[in-house]
């Protein structure tokens, strides 16, 4: 386990049995079940969840979705004003913290410094890697590791100062329990990020010469290439629908949604892209030194498809891995 040591300033007015009152931001479902479990998990109070449709370079319709998770009992606010609407709500209610994760607007100084002990984001990615809207290009271009960030909120986007991070190596085969994996070192980036900005512990300073931005996805990158090897196979599948199922192939010639791949330990001497088996939507297809077995269905460009990976698929129990933390003492 690799650990990097933080400088320590405790706040001695904090108690951990202090009951906190917690402002979240996010429009993803998941982000949102994070954000509230760490609430529920830490006897917190949830007393404000905003959200908002997006702003016009990202739209962010799944806003509506996370809102259907929302308890009557906390108050749901949606909007796309920062500044003329969310900061005097903030001004007065008088939150403890904010945990934002998954939310496309900028939030300025004045609103992060409203609550008590400021205002943390998440982002799932090891930062300064991969910073900026599509951190699921960490699967897709194999990084060495994957993992999650906590950091204090700065004038730009995912680079202030880190709280908490948590790691560990991409594996060779990237499958649903890489999700798995994933989600406990976001939950746990979570927790020990909190912390740290609650009892006011300085944290590290992102190296800008490290720096990667991660852009969306571009139409060409959506389509899976089957001349690749199996795991690029895999891993390029698994983040194109982790951003909301946009995976598509050709095999044969016809275009095809994959919903599903899967490594088939297989040797063959078929060319790439031919068809070993196939069964309606399912296909066996070699691949440059092995098969996948591919769930599809025919490509309808009129169709919406949605993510295929429930929120569930974060929660469940993973196959365990040796973790790298870069957690404070």
């Amino acid at each position: 386990m690799n650990t990097v040591a933080f400088p320590q300033n405790t706040n001695t007015q904090y108690s951990n049995s202090k009951k906190l009152r917690v402002v979240t931001l996010n429009y993803l479902p998941s982000a949102y079940k994070f954000a509230t479990d760490w609430i529920a998990e830490n006897g917190h109070e949830h007393i404000l969840a905003v959200t908002s449709p997006g702003i016009k370079t990202r739209a962010t319709p799944s806003y509506q979705d996370m809102l259907r998770l929302v308890d009557r009992n906390v108050t749901a606010m949606v909007t796309s004003k920062m500044k003329s609407v969310l900061t005097p709500m903030l001004q007065q209610i008088k939150p403890d913290i904010i945990l934002c994760f998954t939310f496309a607007h900028r939030l300025e100084a004045e609103l992060c410094q409203i609550p008590t002990y400021g205002a943390v984001n998440i982002h799932p990615s090891v930062l300064p890697l991969y910073r900026g809207p599509n951190p699921m290009r960490q699967f897709y271009e194999g990084a060495k590791v994957f993992g999650a960030t906590a950091h204090r909120i700065a004038d730009d986007y995912d680079t202030g100062e880190i709280l908490s991070q948590e790691y560990e190596e991409m594996p060779s085969i990237v499958t649903q329990n890489t999700a798995v994996r994933w989600g406990q070192l976001i939950k746990k980036a979570i927790a020990n990020g909190m912390e740290r900005a609650i009892w006011g512990k300085p944290g590290i300073v992102q190296d800008d010469r490290q720096a990667s931005y991660a852009v969306p996805f571009t139409e060409d990158e959506k389509w899976i290439n089957l001349d690749e090897p199996s795991s690029v196979i895999l891993r390029k599948t698994f983040a194109l629908n982790l951003s909301g199922g946009l995976a598509k192939t050709l095999i044969n010639g016809q275009p095809y949604k994959i919903h599903a791949a899967h490594y088939m330990p297989n040797l063959n001497n078929k060319p790439a892209g031919s068809i070993i088996k196939q069964h309606n939507g399912t296909f066996e297809v070699a691949t440059a030194d092995g098969s996948v077995k591919l769930i599809t269905e025919l490509f309808d460009p009129n169709k919406k498809y949605a993510n295929p990976l429930p929120r569930a698929a974060f929660f469940e129990q993973p196959l365990t891995y040796p973790t790298f933390s870069r957690a404070m003492a």
